[in-house]
């Protein structure tokens, strides 16, 4: 990683006519939790989050509401979930696309970048200002190793 730019150049991306299985795979050999999407002209479409995976499998019910309901009178097995999965994962990510909370541009300062990790985000696409292309992503570990580089390194 070039020290002057935090972010990474190199990282894994879904295209909007991915499937969910695809991505689903993708995610478990880059060991992420979530991936930004793109059109076919590179430009950021949003992103693919477990967690909006996630509420695909849970009983309407248990999204609304505040706090965590009791789901014990439910009888949904391992397999259950497997089948719920196994229909969804041929549809595109881009029915489960989220808009990102936040984005950066490769002229944002450093000190914005720790305040929105600070702040809690995970990943932080970075954008092209000019075209909305997804130029990048930086993470928590990517500010670290920015952080622990030595000058010239």
């Amino acid at each position: 990683m070039n020290p002057a730019v935090i972010y990474q150049t190199d990282f894994p991306r879904l295209k909007d006519a991915d499937t969910v299985g695809a991505a689903l795979q993708r995610m478990l050999d880059d060991r992420v939790y979530d991936l930004p999407v793109v059109d076919a002209k590179g430009r950021l479409v949003g992103m693919f989050k477990l967690d909006r995976l996630y509420a695909s499998l849970l009983p309407k019910a248990a999204l609304i509401g505040y706090g965590i309901p009791d789901l014990a009178f439910l009888s949904d097995t391992l397999g259950q979930l497997r089948e719920k999965m196994r229909e969804i994962e041929s549809h595109a990510v881009h029915e489960f696309v989220v808009k990102p909370t936040h984005v950066i541009h490769p002229d944002s300062s450093p000190l914005e970048i720790v305040l929105l990790l600070h702040q809690g985000a995970n990943n932080i696409p970075v954008v092209d200002r000019e075209d909305g292309r997804l130029v990048g992503m930086v993470s928590a570990r990517d500010l670290l190793a920015a952080l622990q580089a030595e000058d010239g390194q």
